[in-house]
């Protein structure tokens, strides 16, 4: 273990609840217990000397009512702190499950908690617009029993260190969310996370941009927890020279008529690498799952492992005639 991270990261969480600090320290103390995660070594390898930005609330997003609230997740730890700690990387992204997680959690230091209750249909969107130099941010959102609402996240995370951020969305029974994502990275090394827990019935459309850096790892993961639970994902990509991009999408749960579809669009440029993953489940659960992937470049196209001859010139004629036009992705055509 190492002693002067462990002292760092106890000095940066004063005056947080009790329940964080120690919950903070565990991570530093018990991270070496759990199992790589990939790619981990190059930000484990920075952050052993850390720079903790403290408490971050440049959001355009605050908001405390009956009809939904919006807290810097610093602020949201102080005053809704039964909703934090029973929730805050337990369900979704789990602290425990890896040492690039217990890391996080440890040097979090800002991001954006947002709560609708039960049975409340929000009609206008939600946006995170987060604006830091954090190499941590991390976003909570907990969507109650049958409320319904549309959450767009478009940060700015102008750190040039190893970046791991991460947004949990946590539904109730019969919620519905659509998740919108692109995020502006200024660093060259970024490991993003989108993770969701499901109850029954609950249905996340997530549609997200993936960021444009030299290397990038994103993880798209549900957990599917009952009967008609269903995650839909749009991932597109635009990977310029020199770059490389790898994205991951998994499942886990059970129940009748829980299921997960994919739908991947990738450009590539010359000499960047783009690796869409195979969706599948963690623990070989029976799910429903479906996934079309597509990437092209200006010599092939490649359809599900199936390569064909390219019919498109440039990216925007890709994407214009790839893209559902109703998706909100098609603002890359």
């Amino acid at each position: 273990m190492n002693e002067e991270l462990l002292k760092t990261v106890q000095k940066a969480s004063q005056g947080q609840p009790d329940w964080l600090q120690k919950k903070r320290s565990l991570a530093i103390m018990l991270q070496k217990r759990f199992p790589l995660a990939n790619h981990q070594q190059a930000w484990l390898a920075k952050w052993q000397q850390p720079s903790i930005a403290g408490n971050d609330e440049s959001l355009s997003l605050n908001h405390d009512g009956d009809d939904f609230v919006a807290l810097p997740i610093n602020v949201a730890v102080q005053k809704y702190p039964e909703l934090l700690q029973e929730n805050l990387m337990e369900k979704a992204v789990r602290w425990q499950d890896n040492q690039l997680n217990a890391l996080h959690l440890a040097l979090m230091d800002t991001g954006q908690f947002i709560y609708v209750p039960d049975e409340t249909k929000l009609e206008k969107p939600l946006k995170i617009e987060l604006v830091t130099r954090s190499n941590n941010p991390h976003n909570l959102i907990i969507v109650g029993a049958g409320a319904q609402v549309t959450i767009i996240e478009e940060g700015s995370y102008e750190t040039q260190a190893p970046l791991y951020t991460a947004t949990e969305i946590l539904m109730g029974a019969g919620a519905q969310v659509k998740f919108c994502q692109n995020n502006s990275y200024y660093g060259n090394l970024v490991c993003q996370a989108v993770h969701s827990y499901q109850a029954r019935s609950s249905k996340l459309d997530v549609e997200g941009i993936i960021p444009k850096n030299q290397h990038g790892y994103s993880n798209f993961y549900s957990f599917l927890d009952g009967s008609d639970a269903r995650w839909n994902v749009q991932l597109a990509s635009m990977v310029e020279a020199d770059c490389q991009q790898e994205v991951v999408t998994q499942v886990d749960g059970y129940g009748e008529n829980t299921s997960a579809q994919v739908n991947e669009w990738g450009w590539v440029a010359p000499n960047a690498q783009l690796k869409w993953g195979k969706l599948a489940t963690v623990d070989d659960e029976p799910l429903e799952l479906h996934q079309h992937r597509v990437i092209a470049s200006s010599a092939k196209t490649v359809v599900n492992d199936q390569e064909e001859t390219s019919h498109f010139n440039a990216p925007d004629d890709f994407f214009k005639t790839q893209l559902p036009a109703s998706s909100w992705l098609a603002r890359l055509s």
